[in-house]
């Protein structure tokens, strides 16, 4: 029964803690996570039970109830212990997750939070209310307890770690008295302010460069949601490392009293007097800030979690109860992949690589070794200068650059940091082989390839042809005897006398009758022409002259024939 019991405490409280946790929402340009139990963080890594954090034994509260039903697991990398009376059936009950930031890496400490979701139960069935505060006989007759109760020990004093109790959240006093039902959002962040340009979602090689001489900030605040109203704040508050919650409460007049100390801190919640609204459960989360030595242990000696609670009875004195439980020797180291903090020396052979990645420089950034890479990397090699900037065992692989000669164009090669010849055809003396062997634009222009062949000059020798000419032409006429004869006969001879005086000159002129009668107009006159015989040849144009005389003779029978039918 006992075990059933604490079963349905459990549960009942892990529904009440998602009811009441609501995660706050980190920037999304910047690596972040939400834990189990709705927590948010950026920068900041939770550390993983087992391999980082160990431990969490349960021991007797600091009320000595030893009737108390206490419990207290791992469940993935959250812790969750509280108690139960079972008698009354009031409960507390308590998650805890323990966060490293990144941003110790530059520093020579390491810094956590816990984050501490704590509830105080009253078994309202049965008229249980939250402790509060009464008038002076109250408090003189009872000595009452905060209603709820957290407190956290270092061991040694501090030498295995050490509470930051200027930054935790609560980190003072603060009194509420309004009565309502808020949205509550608290925070703390520790690391480096980005504000000056430096991104946390950088490379991390150059990111590690530029917080060197960044100042470390820390900031931290508890507010209203609602209202946007702090009621608490401190601090530079650092979005880039950071681990914050949001929740809801219903808020009697109550106050939170804070005491502080580097090995203690403590938290009591009280509520003041009311009478009405005490029935309900009081919530409240608290960030708890730890500061330990670079790459040391820390342990958390204790952590006391304790409720009151209140049953009046106004026949007799009232009924009080007390829950706690004590967990005990929670240690924990930084999370196990981180290899170095700035300002190690690095392990030989860090940043062992061919060519250029040889000369790389180990960086510690984020908590791992990284290599800082020369200027002169590439991904692929482009450069032909005699290294292997892609750093694969290979040197100038596959550079080439365009060229041409006069016969096109082609490709040189890097080898060695220098480009070689040109592998485009190369113009050379020509050949007979039908091609153009010295890229000239001309084929097997070469004088071997014809035979030799004398210079013809033709030279024009014909001489000026004289001038035409022309022979004197004699026409007689006769006619025939036949002078019945419808066809009359005319012969005349052409005679080219040489180097004699002009016929026309000496020719003896008869004056007679035309011996032409009766010649009708049909009638056909032909004219003969002898050509002298000889040796003697006419040119072309001597030719041509005795057509035109021939022409010119014709037309003058014709002419003489027809004025002797007018006679007649």
């Amino acid at each position: 029964m006992k075990k059933l019991d604490i079963f349905l405490g459990l549960l009942l409280s892990l529904v009440t803690f998602y009811a009441y946790a609501n995660q706050g929402m980190p920037p999304t340009e910047i690596e972040s996570g939400v834990s189990s139990t709705d927590t948010s963080f950026v920068g900041a890594r939770i550390l993983s039970q087992g391999e980082e954090i160990q431990g969490g034994d349960l021991y007797t509260g600091i009320y000595d109830d030893y009737e108390t039903q206490a419990y207290g697991f791992w469940q993935g990398d959250t812790l969750f212990f509280g108690a139960e009376n079972e008698d009354t059936g009031n409960t507390i009950d308590g998650i805890a997750e323990f966060f490293w930031f990144e941003s110790s890496i530059p520093k020579s400490s390491d810094f956590y939070v816990i984050v501490l979701k704590v509830k105080s139960s009253p078994n309202t069935i049965d008229d249980w209310q939250l402790s509060q505060e009464d008038n002076w006989l109250g408090e003189f007759m009872y000595d009452i307890q905060p209603a709820q109760h957290v407190e956290a020990v270092m061991k040694n004093s501090g030498e295995a770690g050490a509470i930051r109790w200027d930054w935790s959240v609560p980190f003072q006093n603060y009194k509420w008295e309004p009565l309502k039902t808020i949205n509550m959002e608290q925070a703390y962040s520790a690391g480096y302010d980005l504000s000056a340009g430096a991104n946390a979602s950088a490379d991390p090689v150059q990111l590690a460069g530029s917080l060197m001489g960044m100042d470390f900030k820390e900031g931290g605040f508890l507010k209203d949601i609602n209202s946007q109203v702090n009621i608490q704040s401190k601090g530079y508050l650092n979005n880039s490392y950071k681990v914050s919650s949001q929740y809801s409460v219903t808020l009697y007049r109550w106050e939170m009293v804070v005491l502080g100390g580097a090995d203690n801190m403590a938290w009591n919640l009280v509520v003041t007097k009311d009478g009405s609204t005490a029935n309900d459960s009081a919530y409240h989360e608290y960030f708890m800030v730890i500061q330990a030595p670079q790459g040391e242990e820390v342990h958390l000696e204790d952590i006391h979690l304790g409720a009151t609670f209140r049953n009046h009875n106004i026949l007799w004195f009232d009924g009080w109860d007390s829950v706690s439980v004590t967990l005990g020797d929670v240690v924990w180291t930084p999370p196990i992949e981180v290899e170095c903090y700035a300002g190690d020396v690095a392990p030989d052979n860090v940043c062992e690589g061919e060519g250029v990645c040889a000369y790389a420089t180990p960086v510690c950034a984020k908590g791992e070794w990284l290599c800082a890479m020369p200027d002169n990397v590439e991904e692929f090699e482009v450069s032909c200068d005699g290294l292997d900037n892609d750093c694969d065992g290979q040197v100038d692989e596959g550079i080439t650059q365009g060229c041409s000669t006069a016969c096109g164009k082609g490709l040189s090669y890097c080898v060695m940091g220098t480009f070689d010849q040109c592998d485009a055809q190369q113009p050379k003396e020509e050949e007979c082989n039908n091609l153009d062997d010295d890229c000239d634009g001309l084929i097997d222009n070469s004088p071997d390839c014809y035979p030799e062949i004398p210079d013809i000059v033709w030279e024009d020798e014909s001489e000026e042809e004289e001038p035409l000419e022309l022979s004197p032409v004699v026409i007689t006429a006769e006619l025939d005897e036949a002078a019945d004869s419808p066809k009359r006969h005319i012969s005349g001879a052409i005679e080219e006398p040489s180097n004699m005086p002009d016929p026309a000159e000496q020719v003896e002129v008869i004056e007679q009758e035309p011996p032409f009668q009766n010649i009708e107009e049909d009638t056909e006159i032909i004219v003969e022409l002898v050509e002298p015989s000889g040796c003697q040849q006419s040119s072309k144009g001597t030719a041509v002259g005795i057509l035109v005389l021939l022409f010119l003779a014709t037309y003058f029978i014709g002419y003489v024939v027809g004025r002797v039918s007018d006679k007649d």
